[in-house]
């Protein structure tokens, strides 16, 4: 699958900027991309330590990863007017922190399994070590290993070096968590019923703010969403730009 970053200019005066989530890649809102009309422009970045090897993962940092969030927000602004963020997990932290800085600028978000309670399955790790170790003949395996932007490995001590990587994750949302009520920006949060790393109770955090819609995507996960559930993901974007 390709992970690449990617880039459509279009016709208008703003943007959509697009924010992965940890060990995923662009090739998140793939479904996503399509339903943008053509006047606005489409930045799709891939975070520093993503697309390499477990290694280059564990080299970089969560500071570095905000940064080239902050960065590409930046290069956005100099060229457009506006900037709308479709974030997806990790990167729906750095998307609520951006709009808190910028209100004036961003005047949307639009949010997939934003993790303000990380929770892992305990199927999940079973897949996890499937994935790494190469068996992909599920389709929970075929899903992690088709979102995860990084070459994995079966030597499983590796893994160990991430662990500075998940701790920083960790305070992350616990940080963005306490900022949500200062969230003045329109945004609309979807969970996933059967979000194999988000607790559903992350739902507490987003409901009850003046500027949150929250929306429970029932038959849905963390990497991949019911073909009824992408409709829906698809039909509420294209309305949320065209109120821009």
């Amino acid at each position: 699958m390709n992970h690449a970053p990617f880039y459509r200019e279009g016709t208008g005066k703003n943007a959509v900027l697009f924010l992965h989530g940890i060990a995923g890649s662009p090739a998140h809102f793939r479904d996503l991309v399509p339903v943008i009309p053509r006047e606005f422009s489409v930045c799709g970045i891939l975070l520093d330590g993503h697309g390499g090897t477990v290694a280059d993962f564990s080299h970089s940092s969560m500071e570095k990863w905000k940064t080239q969030a902050d960065n590409a927000l930046k290069m956005l602004f100099a060229r457009y007017d506006q900037v709308v963020i479709v974030a997806h997990s990790m990167g729906t932290l750095f998307a609520v922190q951006a709009a808190l800085h910028h209100p004036d600028r961003i005047p949307r978000l639009f949010l997939l399994n934003v993790p303000t309670r990380p929770w892992v399955r305990p199927s999940t790790w079973y897949t996890c070590l499937r994935v790494a170790f190469g068996k992909l003949d599920r389709p929970a395996d075929l899903a992690m290993r088709g979102e995860t932007a990084i070459e994995l490995t079966p030597r499983l001590w590796q893994y160990i070096s991430w662990a500075p990587r998940m701790l920083e994750l960790l305070r992350e949302c616990s940080r963005v968590r306490k900022l949500l009520p200062k969230l003045t920006v329109k945004t609309l949060c979807f969970q996933s019923r059967k979000d194999e790393l988000v607790s559903i109770r992350s739902c507490k955090d987003l409901t009850h703010l003046p500027s949150v819609t929250n929306t429970v995507l029932e038959t849905s996960g963390h990497f991949v969403y019911s073909r009824e559930d992408t409709a829906y993901l698809q039909k509420n974007l294209r309305e949320l730009l065209q109120e821009i």
